[in-house]
Order: C-alpha cells, then structure tokens, then sequence
C-alpha cells in the first residue's frame, strides 16, 4: 500500500510524538528522512525535515488527529 506523509518536523523527538499520538489512535505511522542533525558551523541544523507516514487510506483520518492535536505545541507540520 501507498503510504503518504502527514507530518515533517525538524527533529527525531517531535516525529516520536507525533507517531506515538497516530499509534495511540490505532494508525500505523512511520518515520521517514533523514533523522540525524547536521552540524554546521557549530550548532546542528535540520537539513532535510523529518516526515511521518502513513498508509493511504488511513492519511484523511491521521491529519484529523494531528488537526485535533496542533493546539496542544506537538511541534509538528501536518502536511495536507
């Protein structure tokens, strides 16, 4: 199945939340990119977004939750 991606933060921990709050709600959901910070002249910095992802068919009903969710500072994008 096709998956498609709801969400993209800037760092790992923000993605776990994100992922732990679609598991809670019965979604399978998975992190994808580049997870790891590249340091660049000293301080690290995201180069490429961290994204969660889910099946296809599960997408509509998961950026409802993190809709619901985007008031309580997840720190997540949700990607229409």
């Amino acid at each position: 199945m096709r998956e498609i991606v709801v969400a993209k933060m800037s760092d790992r921990y923000s993605a776990e939340l994100v992922v732990a709050r679609l598991r809670d709600a019965g979604i399978v959901a998975r992190i994808t990119g580049r997870v790891e910070p590249s340091w660049t002249m000293g301080s690290p910095t995201a180069v490429t977004p961290v994204e969660v992802r889910v099946a296809e068919d599960k997408a509509a009903e998961a950026r409802a939750i993190l809709a619901d969710a985007d008031g309580e500072g997840d720190g997540s994008d949700a990607v229409d």
